[in-house]
């Protein structure tokens, strides 16, 4: 057996060993009263996991912003140009006018 094959031998050796020693084990309590004690672990609501609820919070957080400053345009008339003047007004923003 050549240097190389045997240290390949060996390197399989020591893999196979760390999974079987190491792989079986878990640092989760699958008793019974672990598991009765939460049936759901992964949910926070009634149908979705922490990160779905984060999910939907950051895009509420950001619909809401955008609203606000939709909003805030509304409130100081930015939306739109004026209407009192007697020429045609072109809109620029892209959008159609009402």
């Amino acid at each position: 057996m050549t240097t190389r094959a045997a240290f390949r031998s060996s390197c399989l050796l020591l893999a196979v060993a760390s999974v079987g020693l190491g792989g079986c084990t878990s640092p989760d309590d699958v008793s019974f009263n672990a598991i009765k004690g939460d049936l759901t672990p992964h949910i926070v609501g009634l149908t979705e996991r922490d990160v779905d609820v984060e999910l939907n919070m950051a895009v509420v957080g950001n619909q809401n912003l955008r609203m606000f400053w939709g909003d805030l345009g509304r409130i100081w008339l930015f939306d739109r140009p004026s209407r009192l003047s007697p020429y045609d007004i072109i809109a620029t923003s892209g959008q159609p006018s009402q």
